[in-house]
């Protein structure tokens, strides 16, 4: 099968019941998945649990509440079921009923739904939420429904989670909307106040607790039928009470200890909660301090066992082996979709927290590291001689996670690099323009450009500020004077901002920056923090006819003068590997050899760097340039070599002995020769055309960008059938 096909099933908890009825069916890359079933919400006895999960918090929420009611032996007498807004259909949920089974009878208890909404951006509905929130405002507004069409049948709490940092009003809007209109529509709602969780503070867990001892559990668990014939008729549209973020902030045991106010401490405090510790430390973190963190890269693995290097390797003459990935920010201020972090990190506009030392961060992260490489002397296949060379530290990669530049500290921290002869290569998400005004110098400085115009911008990285067009904007204006490599890095995710070329190559003579990462995007797997699928991901060739689109429009700009044309660029490296291909600044990066020949320089002199860096600490009024310190590119890591980028010291690994099915296409994309890189027959060719031009009549010519539920974007392209195919050998 192919690669770039593969179907990914949502983890749902199914109910075993006689009531049971199916709730659709999720399709996703054209495959059907296992049917979900559920009992319907209008079902006396049932407590159905349901979140509109973006990010994973309310999915999580939700499996946390649902455990605390099985604990409490709720399920007993009720069922109780839990799954995403999107495997119901609310509008015939809440407004039709089996009169036989769903109604209730004398001595069943009143059905109850829990919902767990998000935030989206400016206080929207999230994707994943939106199927309640129009069968919602239908059943307000249709006048063929009666007043209060959820009178005396069902009962309804409401949660939600959002963002302080946002700086607006929008927080917790969503579940405000719900628990007002739920009310209006005759429902029982549980709690005088919306309870919502702050992603700022990473006190959903608590606000959780408060949620189910306050207002769902006394609710539940006391069956009081003179306060509930009470609150049937009281249908009170007023606006609810939205919670405060104190009161919200500890799990009470006692209703009597609820108006008691916590005394906020005069201290700022520590970035990461005990909750995102715990989840970071799953995916392989090692935390230092109170806010930063290290990991060992896959690619410094893999260059230990001679299985070749990162495209930094390839493009910059990086050694990946002595290369340590790092952050002293695991805070950040986007939720970027394609962020392979899965947002276990918190987020921010600003520092408020606690700040570490920063020679103790990077003392203690050359440590940690280090320790990880000792531990990596039992994997089969390392070369002993560079693992005693990757002891020694030589490269740094600020990219970890989070924001490194909102760091205050961050210059002390890169000085203490320097001055260890670790080279910097500093990535920055472009929302903080003052901190890359006053930043030192750094071995490359990199500004994220993850969309082509600001619509793109707020849906592909979902960002806190309200103004991130425009912060992007300057940060690239500010590059063009920083004196050392700068470089833009385009992240090609397919269906989200593969379009708008101009867009990109307006940004990018912005800054004239010395040089241009384009890279496919990495598919990490399915999560609740991210609506991306294996079809979001380009294949290499995509990258280069992007790549190639780009540098057309950058010399129509170049040709068009005036102050903000670019200077002349042209692919210059690629790594197959990677999925990343370079343009590089033909100014800057290439001379001409003896023989006429185009000699690209796109390699770093390390040594000369640290001897620059060390000659401006100690005279801040010296400068140096780009060409100061670049170094000669080998032909393997050149573009269009015939290596692809792989460096041919090392040897290529492949899983489980999978080689490609077929190794040349012709421009449609039909295979031309085979894995031996053989010339297929003429009959073979026609026979794979025709099953070309049957898929083409399924899907149509070109990509098809199909939007599915929750904001997932599934891809389709007929040219792309035979590329993932591989053999066993």
């Amino acid at each position: 099968t192919e690669t770039g096909e593969r179907t990914v099933q949502d983890e749902r908890t199914h109910v075993t019941s006689n009531d049971e009825a199916p709730v659709g069916e999720v399709q996703l890359n054209g495959e059907q998945t296992e049917q979900a079933t559920h009992r319907r919400v209008l079902t006396p006895n049932t407590i159905t649990i349901v979140h509109g999960s973006v990010t994973g918090t309310c999915s999580q929420l939700a499996k946390d509440l649902e455990a605390c009611l099985k604990e409490k032996h709720l399920n007993q007498d009720r069922t109780i079921q839990m799954g995403p807004l999107e495997e119901w259909d609310w509008w015939d949920e809440l407004l039709n009923h089996d009169e036989d089974n769903d109604y209730p009878q004398q001595g069943s208890l009143l059905p109850v739904l829990l919902i767990l909404l998000p935030t989206h951006h400016g206080g929207s509905w999230s994707p994943t939420s939106t199927c309640l929130e129009s069968a919602l405002q239908d059943l307000q507004n249709d006048w063929r429904i009666e007043k209060f069409p959820l009178k005396n049948k069902l009962q309804v709490a409401v949660m939600g989670m959002g963002c302080s940092d946002y700086a607006d009003d929008s927080m917790g809007k969503p579940a405000k909307e719900a628990f007002i209109t739920f009310k209006k529509l005759g429902a029982q709602v549980y709690g005088k106040k919306v309870r919502v969780g702050d992603d700022a503070v990473g006190n959903q867990d608590r606000v959780l607790q408060a949620w189910i001892h306050h207002d769902i559990l006394p609710r539940l668990i006391v069956d009081d039928d003179d306060d509930n014939e009470e609150d049937k008729e009281n249908v009170n549209t007023a606006e609810p009470e939205v919670a405060d973020m104190e009161d919200l902030g500890a799990a009470m045991e006692s209703a009597e200890q609820e108006g008691d106010d916590t005394v906020k401490s005069s201290q700022p405090r520590e970035m990461v909660t005990s909750s995102q510790a715990k989840a970071l430390k799953k995916e392989g973190y090692k935390l230092i301090g109170t806010h930063s963190a290290v990991k060992l890269c896959r690619w410094t693995k893999h260059q230990l066992r001679g299985r070749g290097g990162c495209y930094k390797h390839t493009f910059y003459g990086i050694t990946s082996y002595q290369c340590m990935e790092a952050t002293p920010s695991l805070a950040c201020a986007n939720k970027c979709v394609f962020c392979w972090r899965h947002h276990k990190n918190p987020v921010g506009k600003e520092w408020k927290w606690k700040t570490d030392d920063p020679h103790y961060i990077v003392d203690e992260a050359v440590k940690t590291h280090v320790k990880m490489i000792k531990e990596t002397k039992g994997i089969p296949g390392v070369n002993m001689e560079r693992w005693q060379e990757a002891h020694t530290v030589r490269h740094c990669a600020l990219s970890l996670v989070g924001e490194p530049i909102m760091y205050p500290r961050i210059n002390e921290l890169l000085g203490d690099l320097h001055s260890r002869h670790i080279s910097s290569f500093l990535v920055t998400n472009g929302q903080h323009p003052k901190a890359i005004s006053s930043l030192i110098p750094v071995t490359q400085l990199y500004v994220s450009v993850d969309a082509p115009t600001p619509e793109s911008l707020v849906a592909i990285d979902r960002p806190l500020f309200s103004d991130a067009w425009e912060r992007l904007k300057e940060s690239l204006s500010l590059l063009k004077d920083k004196g050392q490599r700068t470089v833009a890095r385009l992240t090609v995710v397919k269906g989200w901002n593969s379009d708008e070329v101009e867009g990109y190559a307006k940004l990018i003579a912005l800054g004239k920056v010395s040089l241009v990462e384009i890279k496919g995007v990495t598919f990490c797997g399915k999560s609740d923090a991210s609506n991306l699928n294996m079809s979001n991901t380009p294949w290499h060739h995509e990258v280069v006819e992007l790549c190639q689109t780009l540098k057309l429009e950058l010399d129509r700009l170049r040709e068009k003068g005036g102050p903000d044309a670019p200077p002349e660029y042209d692919l210059a490296c690629e790594h197959k590997h990677s999925v990343s291909v370079l343009l590089a600044r033909v100014d800057q990066f290439a001379v001409e050899g003896k023989d006429g020949r185009r000699i690209w320089k796109t390699w770093i002199d390390y040594p000369k760097f640290q001897e620059l860096s060390a000659r401006h600490v100690q005279d801040p009024t010296f400068t140096f340039s780009v060409e100061d310190y670049t170094a000669e590119t080998p032909s393997w890591a050149l573009f269009g070599s015939e290596e692809e980028g792989f460096d041919p010291t090392d040897t290529r690994h492949r899983k489980k002995k999978k080689y490609p099915k077929y190794r040349q296409f012709d421009e449609r994309g039909v295979p031309t020769h085979d894995h031996n890189n053989e010339e297929l027959g003429l009959e073979e060719r026609k026979r794979l055309a025709a099953m070309m031009d049957e898929k083409v009549k399924q899907v149509g010519c070109g990509s098809t960008v199909t939007q599915l539920k929750g904001g997932e974007k599934l891809i389709q392209d007929a040219s792309l059938m035979f590329r993932g195919q591989v053999i066993i050998m």
